[in-house]
């Protein structure tokens, strides 16, 4: 038997229910409009999927996860909605394109992740041959413009450090190389910015999951920003005093690497609209492009804020972004259309 509850007051359900069967869809990750659609009851709703007819004449999914027709058998009032129940009579599997099942949480629409044993080692030894090379100039920059820089990538919904230059002594190179962090908004929005949609999804889902809520106006307008100016920038001193103490320490919990990410959003939040804005900056990050344009890597400058005057503040901002041109070139990627080169 299979179930649903619409609320007592739903057309569409007064519909079925007279007409005594229905089909039921398992959604597939990518019908997220397709739900939107259905469950704000527009008009034009079955544009935005294909469906197929039962022997019993009921559409459903072509690409739905599974399906399952359902003769009704009995329907249970249940305060303001109704139970309703169902013999199954007929069920299948779509035509395998749908992907993973669709799940809701806490206001977002998301999916499942599948753990797995396989790693791609040749990906990631690739990415650590890119960064190799490109270590000698993020080292002449570091050392040039007096700054501490990184350079790190996203390995699957991680941030990894790959390489440092110039660190403070209290940091040394062993408490950097291999630190990860979560690939989370509103951190890494330079990884985040040029990116594919899955993973600017990843990143955002991510956020969702770690603080339980996604702020997308503020997510919009920092990305908007880092498309301007060309590079990301973490504001306030959150970032600068206990970001590195926090994550590098292995007993971390979830909960606070939560606190940590919201304070670092609410001082974003705060402050991103400040005139003096450039005085709050603890650290930015540049990205580096791939041969599709995308960001790889993001050489991060740090250890000259907050505090930094605006001509201090332009300089190494316009030797980090021609060092990262620089590194794009190096590993023969390319700027993508309509960025920042100021």
């Amino acid at each position: 038997m299979i179930t649903f509850m619409p609320t007592s007051r739903s057309f569409t359900a007064g519909k079925i229910i007279a007409n005594g069967r229905f089909v039921a869809n398992v959604l597939g990750s990518g019908h997220e409009t397709l739900c939107r659609e259905f469950a704000r009851g527009s008009e034009h709703r079955f544009e935005h999927g294909i469906f197929d007819a039962t022997d019993a004449g009921i559409p459903r999914l072509r690409d739905a996860v599974a399906w399952f027709e359902g003769s009704i058998c009995e329907v249970v009032s249940a305060g303001d909605h109704n139970m309703v129940l169902a013999d199954v009579t007929a069920l299948g599997v779509g035509d395998g394109s749908s992907g993973l099942p669709l799940v809701f949480l806490k206001g977002g629409y998301g999916s499942f992740t599948v753990p797995s044993l396989q790693f791609d080692l040749h990906g990631f030894g690739e990415q650590l041959r890119l960064v190799d090379a490109m270590t000698p100039l993020m080292e002449e920059y570091a050392h040039e413009a007096n700054v501490e820089c990184i350079l790190s990538t996203v390995v699957r919904d991680s941030v990894v450090v790959l390489a440092a230059a110039n660190l403070r002594p209290d940091h040394g190179l062993s408490s950097m190389l291999g630190m990860s962090f979560p690939f989370a908004a509103p951190l890494s929005p330079a990884l985040a910015t040029w990116s594919t949609d899955e993973k600017l999804k990843l990143w955002t889902e991510n956020s969702r999951h770690l603080i339980g809520r996604v702020d997308r106006p503020v997510l919009e307008a920092m990305r908007d920003r880092v498309r301007e100016r060309g590079y990301a920038v973490s504001l306030g001193r959150t970032m600068d005093e206990a970001f590195d103490v926090v994550v590098v320490n292995p007993e971390t919990s979830r909960a606070e690497l939560a606190a940590l990410w919201t304070q670092v959003h609410e001082e974003y939040t705060a402050l991103a609209e400040s005139e003096h804005w450039y005085a709050e900056v603890s650290s930015f990050q540049v990205p580096v492009f791939d041969p599709e344009g995308n960001a790889v890597v993001e050489l991060v400058v740090s250890g000259f804020g907050p505090g930094a005057s605006r001509e201090r503040f332009d300089a190494i901002t316009q030797g980090a972004v021609a060092t990262a041109a620089r590194l794009t070139e190096s590993i023969g990627g390319r700027m993508p259309a309509g960025r920042s080169e100021a």
